[in-house]
């Protein structure tokens, strides 16, 4: 019996080793998954109009999922999803209590991925059109636990690098950036009468590390 798990074991090793070879050329054609993961950002729009409150969002840890059929070595096209968690700081100014806990970003996207190969390197331009929500919770006495956000419209360009380390995997960096078309909480002139309804959203970045296998 065992040796059965060491038969396995050297087969695993020999595909390994096999696919790690430097003369296979990568395979830039068929069904492809990436996942990426690093920090968070959010580019507020507009907060510093509301006067009624001081503070910023905080970056936070945040990933992207995405699965995609790469019909050309220079064309992808599929579904991401990309989720991002947010530290709002944001007080009332005029008591000086704090108003949001932690705060998250999501969306979905149709994506179109495009780019160029220099060996074993892809440089990439992804871009996404979807819908994403900003969710807050409360921490603010009068209304702890509630929950406020935003959902609606949103577009994702994203620039990216990746290099082949087998035939099949691939390790890079992506930086998205996600600008949202809904309506932010308080940011516009005659919404900010309520220190409550505080900007503590706007657009989104991340910035992660990636990896991927082409099947």
């Amino acid at each position: 019996m065992p040796r059965i798990p060491a038969f396995l074991g050297g087969c695993l090793v020999f595909l390994l080793a096999s696919e790690a070879g430097a003369e296979l050329e990568p395979k830039r054609k068929g069904l492809q998954v990436d996942v990426a993961g690093g920090l968070s950002f959010c580019m507020p729009g507009g907060a510093a109009r509301c006067k009624r409150v001081d503070g910023v969002t905080a970056p936070h840890a945040g990933g992207v999922v995405t699965l995609g059929y790469r019909f050309r070595p220079w064309l992808l096209a599929g579904l991401s999803y990309e989720f991002g968690l947010l530290r709002p700081s944001y007080t009332d100014i005029l008591g000086g209590r704090p108003l949001y806990g932690p705060a998250r970003h999501q969306g979905v996207f149709g994506v179109v991925r495009t780019g160029v190969d220099v060996g074993r390197v892809d440089l990439g331009l992804e871009l996404g059109l979807g819908y994403s929500q900003q969710v807050a919770t409360y921490v603010h006495d009068d209304f702890r636990g509630q929950r406020f956000g935003t959902l609606g419209f949103a577009a994702r360009v994203t620039p990216l690098v990746a290099i082949y380390v087998t035939r099949r995997i691939y390790l890079g960096l992506r930086w998205d950036v996600t600008m949202n078309f809904h309506r932010s909480p308080a940011c516009s002139p005659g919404r900010c009468t309520d220190p409550v309804r505080a900007p503590a959203f706007g657009h989104h970045s991340l910035l992660g590390l990636m990896f991927g296998v082409t099947i």
